[in-house]
Parts: C-alpha cells; sequence; structure tokens
C-alpha cells in the first residue's frame, strides 16, 4: 500500500487501519442512496452468488465440509444463504448506482490527495443493511475468488456509513492494522499468470490472460495445484491467527454518516453488532484496487452486471465511465505498479 498512498496516509493506515478523510457525502445524496436501496427487495442478498463455482475451503473452518459444498452444491447455495440471511436483511452488489456521483463529488473536495499511484479502478458498489435481531459479521478477510479474478492485497474501500456508526448505535467497522498481520494476495495474480499464460487459448489479441477464455476444467486444474493449495492453506493459518492471537489488536472508529473511509477489506475486519431497534444500519461501499504490471485482462461481468468500468484519473482528479471493464493494455507501462 506505500506504493499507493502518500506517506502520511500510508503511516495512519499502516498503523491504525483507517485513513480518515475528514470529508462527508452531503445529507441530500446520502438519503438519495437510500432511498434507491429502499427499493430492492427484503432479502436481497448476492453474498450466496460467490460460493457458485469457487473454491469453498478457505472460507471454510476445514477441508471436510468444503468437500461437502463441492459436492451437494444445491445443499450448499440453501445452506450460505441462510448463514447470510442470519447476517444481512439487504446485500446489494454490482449495481453501480452512485460511483461516479459519489466519486466525482469527492474529487471536487480533493479526494486525489491521497494517492501516489495514478490511475486506480473503481471495480464495484455494494449496498448493506441489517437490523439489531442480525448477528453482526465476524472476523474476516475478503479473499480472492474466480468471480472477480483480478485481485490485489492493497484493495482500497471507500466506505460510507449511511446513518452514525458510533456507541450508542453500534455497528462500527473493526479492522486489524496491516502493522499487526498482512495478508498476502498480490502472489495469487502472479500464480494466475503464470499458470494461465502458457496456454495461447486462454490470451487475447493482446497477450493477456483473458478470465473468460478459461474454461471449468482448466480452472479446476488451477485450484488443484500445489502453488494454489499451498496459498490456501497459508490463508486457513493466518485466519487462525487472525482469531487466536490478534482479536484484542482490533480496532475500530466511530463514524457520522455521510462521512468517508479509506481502508483495506482483504486486511482482516468485523462488525459489531448493531444495538439500535428503531432504525437499520446502512453502510454504501465502492470498492477500488490498483493497476499492477501484470498482464491479465479484467472481467467484464460480475453475476450478469458489468463491473470494473470506472477508472479514477488522480493526476488530473477524474473519474471516467466506460460501457466495458478497463481496457488495462491501454494504461501506460509506466503508470502500472511493479507486482
Amino acid at each position: 500500500m506505500h506504493n499507493i498512498l502518500k506517506e502520511n496516509y500510508f503511516n495512519e493506515y499502516y498503523s491504525s487501519g483507517f485513513v480518515e478523510t475528514n470529508l462527508s457525502l452531503p445529507d441530500e445524496l446520502v438519503d438519495e442512496i437510500k432511498q434507491h436501496y429502499l427499493t430492492k427487495a427484503e432479502g436481497h442478498n448476492d453474498f450466496p452468488k460467490f460460493f457458485v463455482n469457487n473454491e469453498h475451503q478457505v472460507y471454510m473452518e476445514g477441508r471436510a465440509l468444503g468437500l461437502f459444498f463441492n459436492t451437494f452444491p444445491n445443499i450448499a447455495k440453501k445452506m450460505v444463504k441462510k448463514l447470510y440471511d442470519k447476517t444481512y436483511r439487504k446485500a446489494v452488489y454490482g449495481e453501480q448506482a452512485y460511483i461516479e456521483k459519489v466519486l466525482k463529488y469527492l474529487l471536487e473536495n480533493d479526494f486525489q490527495r491521497f494517492f501516489k499511484t495514478r490511475y486506480i479502478v473503481a471495480s464495484y458498489d455494494m449496498y448493506l443493511r441489517n437490523d439489531y435481531l442480525r448477528s453482526a459479521a465476524g472476523i474476516h478477510t475478503d479473499f480472492p475468488n474466480f468471480h472477480h479474478f483480478y485481485e490485489t492485497e492493497n484493495d482500497i474501500t471507500i466506505y460510507i456509513p449511511l446513518v452514525d456508526l458510533d456507541d450508542e448505535n453500534g455497528g462500527r467497522i473493526q479492522v486489524l492494522p496491516e502493522s499487526k498481520l498482512k495478508v498476502p494476495g498480490n502472489i495469487l495474480l502472479k500464480f494466475l499468470y503464470q499458470y494461465f499464460s502458457v496456454d495461447s487459448s486462454n490470451l487475447d489479441e493482446d497477450g493477456y490472460v483473458d478470465p473468460d477464455k478459461i474454461s471449468p476444467a482448466a480452472t479446476a486444474a488451477f485450484v488443484r495445484s500445489k502453488p494454489h493449495q499451498d496459498l490456501m492453506n497459508l490463508y486457513k493459518s493466518v485466519i487462525g491467527l487472525a482469531k487466536s492471537h490478534y482479536a484484542d489488536d482490533f480496532l475500530m472508529t466511530t463514524e457520522t454518516k455521510g462521512k468517508v473511509l479509506l481502508w483495506n477489506n482483504k486486511n482482516f475486519h468485523a462488525a459489531e453488532r448493531w444495538k439500535n431497534e428503531q432504525i437499520d444500519r446502512e453502510v454504501y461501499v465502492v470498492r477500488m484496487f490498483p493497476i499492477y504490471d501484470v498482464n491479465i485482462k479484467l472481467k467484464r461481468n460480475l453475476h450478469g452486471n458489468l463491473f470494473n468500468n470506472f477508472l479514477l484519473d488522480t493526476e488530473k482528479g477524474e473519474i471516467h465511465r466506460y460501457d466495458h471493464q478497463i481496457d488495462l493494455s491501454q494504461i501506460p507501462a509506466e503508470a502500472k505498479l511493479e507486482l
């Protein structure tokens, strides 16, 4: 992250887990976002979609349960839905509804001052809602998956509470600072390129690995490969460390309605239980990532929705929206980070 955030902001992030931007969206924009998602059906939850055609074991407590989920996908789907229904009333993924409007407002207020790297992909957005009857999300990290394919260990989360997250209401995000425990992720990009680039049928016309050209059989073979399995085992070990040795080192920050917080969702995090019986906890999130010098093409669709289609230019202070995924082959080599 030190190549992405300017030094003073990196130091804040490294030691506390967050960057306090001291920026807040205007109330009218926050209320507009809330109203938009109010129209979504009660119980709408996109999280279970990520448990289809994916490496489940990293999310689970053991190999036996992972094998069971892979062997009985229909049962797994029902179990996972029930699990997430206990946590969220609504979880809406990848609508791209307010990315442009939010980032335009932030850039008008010097949001670009936080970043050292020039280009950042604003990949997708999320809306999360839960009431006081639901359990809070426990200690976890948002591990890479084949649905996103291109992911880094340095994802940048724009986190915007749509209600106050404080001592009275609860619902505050808790993060384990990178200074305590780092989750390796960029190595997976190297593995993906090294494994799939040797087969020309996986490449596009620019020589980039194209995730949409990779067959299910090839993906399954990669999952079974020793480098990938070693990495999954490392992830499981790190999860155990976070829960057993670092549970008391998570830091928490109070956020008022509309206040913009930056952090890295690849670091371990959890949510405080929501206490307010009168209103729900609501959060709007924009997930972003930097661009590395690895020849992997971005995916175009996430569960039927266009994503990876916003490009933040921190040098010019501009956000560009496209009707397709960002073409990384058009990004100058000198503007990419070394993997």
